[in-house]
């Protein structure tokens, strides 16, 4: 974060009070909705990995359910019932990172925002 500060050019305390929650939101928001909100890997034939939702450990029941369907060959209905319900997740999630990204731009200067697009953070 540090990093992240000294880009954005924020000397004052106060300032960097009111951006860092935003962007430690918008932080972990991107990160789950980058892993498809539930650390999917696409690497090893659709494994799945340890780091779900940004959150070394953490588990999603939803993508759980939808991989124990895939792997005890669940009838199409049930894959697909349980397919839309991550899709839904993963929709959620990123209705929430747009709300967070307008939350974090509306704080910050042109200049910063401009470092936050350089960084993957705002669109």
């Amino acid at each position: 974060m540090a990093r992240i500060r000294d880009q954005f050019g924020v000397t004052n305390d106060d300032e960097w009070a009111v951006i860092l929650p935003r962007l430690t939101t918008v932080m972990d928001l991107r990160r789950a909705t980058m892993s498809g909100g539930f650390g999917f890997s696409m690497m090893g034939g659709g494994g799945r990995s340890g780091n779900r939702a940004g959150s070394p450990g953490a588990t999603n029941p939803d993508l759980d359910a939808l991989q124990t369907a895939i792997t005890n060959n669940a009838p199409d209905a049930e894959i697909k019932a349980r397919l839309e319900r991550v899709r839904d997740v993963r929709r959620q999630n990123e209705a929430k990172l747009e709300t967070a990204r307008e939350d974090l731009r509306a704080v910050l200067t042109v200049r910063q925002e401009a470092v936050a697009v350089m960084m993957g953070l705002l669109p």
